[in-house]
């Protein structure tokens, strides 16, 4: 069953707040409008699946995470640093380093599942 695109926007929001991105920050990696940011957030746009990708690797999330109805489960990845003075070049290494960290946690899932133990 899908989430409506209310409970995706909402739990896109929630997530970009508690990450301290303002909807600016988002638009300019995302390479859209700050308004098209608004509106996918108040349910009233939907987002592509692969910008939607990008967005839960920036958040910490798999992008599936957005379609739950209690909201979101606590972070996976969680990062310290000021959001405000951030550039577009921060954005995206943010972005690449989640994204690396979000494919060690599905190889690890993975792994596990077929039987192999991964010492940590």
């Amino acid at each position: 069953m899908f989430a409506s695109t209310s409970t995706i926007g909402s739990n896109a929001k929630r997530a970009r707040e508690a990450n301290g991105f303002s909807q600016a920050n988002i638009a300019e990696i995302l390479s859209v409008d700050q308004s098209f940011i608004s509106k996918f957030e108040n349910g009233d746009r939907s987002m592509q699946s692969d910008v939607l990708e990008r967005l839960a690797n920036l958040y910490g999330y798999k992008a599936s995470t957005f379609q739950h109805q209690d909201g979101l489960p606590e972070q996976r990845i969680k990062t310290a640093y000021r959001p405000s003075g951030i550039t577009e070049d921060d954005m995206k290494t943010l972005h690449d380093i989640k994204r690396i960290a979000m494919n060690l946690f599905f190889m690890t899932e993975l792994a596990g599942s077929i039987g192999y133990r991964c010492e940590q």
